[in-house]
């Protein structure tokens, strides 16, 4: 998908899986559900990566608070600083220890953007907010968020970060089928009025996923029935079209990779050799962020954004000439 300005994105249109709710008491409760649920799987993989460090989590850097800064001088000084902090303790770990941490800062950073993406609108939004970038400071001081030259010849990031902070989704035009999540047949040939709550008896598939709220780790017991709202599971769905919204339906629907415009700094050999060896690093994650860019606001600050030159990129990624080339 291509941007205004030539950048393209790549993003998830749906999922496999309920449909939500779209909309009242039922899609709020689906919301906090899911989203806390987030939060408990961010939080627990976060300690346990915490955890491994041992003793030497006292030395490891601190996070810059608050979270929020409009200054963009003040952004580059404290990722600069923190980069140098992170080198240094990253030094002090050994290569056991590093292959320890790396998977439970992957599963709290994915669980903490899921989280931020179910509960943008409630009052938790701002703990899912710190979540991501507590985790994503972790991952950078310790693995880096490389920035990947392709073959399409464009350079493109996942930082967690950047690519959060981009409040839209996606909106799927779609043709299928649709399964009822309690009877397991299609919604036009049961019984069941979606919606409504009946008893369903507890099952869980291959990985251990709840039959009842989907979850690994619940308190449901398998062969006993439990009250379960009606809801219409999609099946051999073809996608038609998709179009950018300010709240998907499917809330996980969202960006997931973004191309970035290095300027005449993306010609230089050196650059792009680094890109390529994924030696090349987004330094957004370790420093303040400007905010959320919500889509009801974008016009707003389209008209205010500054123009950038090879020095000053617009950032929530932070990268300059210096810290290019530094490529860590």
């Amino acid at each position: 998908m291509a941007g205004n300005k030539g950048r393209s994105f790549k993003a998830l249109v749906m999922q496999w899986g309920t449909v939500p709710p779209s909309g009242g008491p039922l899609r709020e409760k689906y919301l906090y559900q899911k989203g806390t649920e987030s939060l408990r799987i961010a939080n627990a993989s976060y300690a346990a990566a915490l955890a491994a460090l041992g003793e030497g989590i006292v030395e490891m850097p601190e996070l810059r608070l608050p979270l929020v800064s409009d200054d963009d001088f003040l952004r580059r000084e404290v990722q600069r600083t923190k980069r140098a902090e992170w080198s240094a303790f990253r030094a002090t770990l050994d290569r056991e220890t590093l292959d320890v941490v790396a998977p439970n800062i992957r599963r709290s950073e994915s669980a903490a953007v899921a989280a931020l993406n179910y509960l943008e609108d409630h009052e938790l939004a701002e703990v899912a907010h710190m979540a991501i970038h507590r985790v994503a400071f972790m991952r950078r001081g310790l693995f880096g968020c490389p920035i990947v030259l392709r073959d399409d010849d464009e350079f493109w990031t996942d930082c967690s970060v950047d690519i959060s902070h981009l409040r839209a989704g996606m909106s799927a035009g779609l043709t299928g089928d649709f399964e009822c999540s309690i009877c397991a047949q299609m919604v036009e040939d049961c019984d069941h009025t979606v919606g409504e709550v009946y008893d369903k008896v507890v099952s869980r598939d291959d990985d251990g996923k709840c039959s009842v709220c989907e979850s690994f780790d619940c308190e449901h017991r398998v062969g006993k029935a439990y009250p379960s709202v009606a809801n219409a599971i999609a099946r051999n769905m073809i996608l038609e079209e998709g179009s950018i919204v300010a709240r998907p339906r499917y809330p996980l629907a969202r960006m997931i990779e973004k191309s970035i415009d290095l300027g005449s700094l993306g010609d230089d050999p050196r650059i792009r050799t680094a890109a390529r060896n994924a030696s090349l690093n987004c330094d957004g994650c370790l420093g303040p962020c400007s905010g959320f860019n919500d889509m009801l606001t974008w016009n707003d600050r389209r008209k205010t954004a500054r123009k950038t030159s090879e020095d000053d990129y617009d950032i929530d990624m932070v990268v300059t000439r210096s810290d290019l080339y530094a490529g860590g």
